[in-house]
């Protein structure tokens, strides 16, 4: 693990009620991705550095090679398990569950289309075994990743969590935001009727250290550019706006959900404090940033002329859990590219 990953452990264990997790078993589902990688190695470093004498991991994967890479550090840990399955396949486990996290989904951009299957089978299938899985072991909460995409096509510039908009559920470039939208629906039908202590947390752009480069988001392509000392290129014209948050502040807020939040209930997870456009994060990582790297921004469409609102996503109910973002996005995108860069060195 390098500085700065530990830097993030470190900030998400000052902000969240981390003594709820002594003696506990968590099982966390898509435990390769990025996101769901930070909590296992939040739980495993609130173990190693002794604020909990006991905390359990099993991580759920279908990869074990890619696993057995990413969790090196805790593989010979007696309280850190690796479980290889596909979430879609029923999920038998003999000991005893406290909570389960469901973070077993492709969040990839460029592939919603080709492969919709895929993309609805954890989110749907993946979410009932998990759900059932969490009846069976009686847990004391279950957190489902959702997504910003659940919302449909929004015709508003406020988002709270009490509605939803329309969706061409036809229409397979959908595919991600249906399987998500049904995850949410069935984590509020078994808390209805099983009383199974179900939340949502519906993702909005999410980076840090640990992203997938490759994914398609523009975070990760501007991240990867800045990595390889070449130009900033965004594909249209840079006016539609997004709020990004740090990992650590992410992180933070799915553990006050997972252990704070009200059952059957969806919340929000955004940075509405660095809510930007395309164009003036690029500028930004261009200009002030990385203004050594001698990079340019390269916007393939010129502006329509039409000013585009910035969506406000509601934050209200995440914040009454006590969330209160704090890293900016000069801060975010350093630490981003020094993580990345340090684990270059470290693997050639």
């Amino acid at each position: 693990m390098n500085l700065v990953r530990e830097q993030d452990l470190q900030q998400i264990l000052s902000k969240i009620p981390y003594e709820k997790c002594e003696g506990k078993t968590f099982l966390i589902s898509g435990a390769n991705g990025f996101l769901a990688r930070y909590m296992a190695d939040t739980l495993m470093y609130l173990k190693k550095k002794g604020y909990v004498q006991k905390c359990t991991v099993i991580a759920l994967c279908r990869n074990r090679r890619k696993a057995e890479r990413v969790f090196e550090e805790w593989l010979t840990d007696e309280d850190f398990h690796l479980m290889i399955q596909p979430v879609e396949k029923k999920i038998d486990y003999a000991g005893n569950i406290d909570y389960l996290i469901h973070a077993a989904s492709s969040s990839q951009t460029n592939i919603a289309q080709l492969y919709p299957v895929d993309i609805m089978e954890a989110n749907i299938i993946g979410s009932y075994n998990m759900l059932e899985l969490a009846r069976e072991k009686k847990v004391e909460s279950f957190l489902f990743f959702s997504s910003g995409a659940a919302y449909g096509d929004v015709d508003e510039y406020e988002l709270r969590e009490d509605k939803t908009y329309n969706m061409d559920y036809l229409n397979m470039k959908n595919s991600y935001a249906v399987g998500k939208r049904t995850g949410e629906a069935l984590c509020r039908a078994y808390w209805q009727q099983y009383l199974v202590p179900a939340k949502g947390v519906r993702i909005g752009h999410t980076y840090g250290p640990g992203i997938d480069l490759e994914d398609g988001h523009v975070y990760s392509d501007f991240a990867k550019s800045i990595i390889e000392y070449k130009d900033l290129i965004i594909k249209g014209d840079g006016t539609a706006c997004r709020p990004f948050c740090y990992v650590s502040d992410a992180v933070c807020a799915f553990f006050l959900i997972l252990l704070k939040g009200q059952n059957g209930e969806i919340y929000n997870m955004v940075n509405p404090k660095m809510n930007v456009s395309i164009k003036e994060l690029a500028d930004l990582l261009v200009e002030r940033v990385f203004p050594d790297r001698g990079l340019r921004v390269v916007v393939k469409k010129p502006a329509t002329g039409k000013s585009v609102q910035k969506l406000h996503v509601s934050t209200t109910k995440l914040g009454n859990l006590d969330w209160d973002p704090k890293i900016d996005l000069d801060e975010g995108f350093r630490r981003l590219v020094r993580s990345e860069e340090l684990e270059q060195k470290l693997g050639s």
